[in-house]
């Protein structure tokens, strides 16, 4: 089971947002410039290598699946949110 008390620092100090399936963690989401960062160091090794270049712009599918999954994260960043001021609320009773 997902220990949101490892998660959420995590997810503070790096600004990504984890999106859970079955209670474990299923995919990352992170901010555009640390992920550009990420694809973009690979993939400049692999050309300095001669292999494939980097994979071409997101199509209009990949658009709307991102669209989706910013639905969905801002419903479970609500979620967190209520259940975080449960919390507070049984802790200060």
């Amino acid at each position: 089971m997902l220990d949101m008390r490892e998660l959420k620092p995590l997810l503070r100090q790096s600004g990504s947002i984890v999106v859970v399936e079955d209670g474990q963690p299923s995919v990352v989401i992170v901010d555009y410039g640390v992920y550009r960062g990420l694809v973009r160091a690979p993939a400049e090794d692999a050309t300095s290598q001669n292999a494939t270049p980097a994979p071409a712009a997101p199509s209009v599918a990949d658009a709307e699946f991102v669209e989706r999954l910013n639905k969905e994260i801002l419903a479970l960043k609500n979620q967190i949110e209520s259940e975080e001021r449960a919390l507070v609320g049984v802790e200060n009773e």
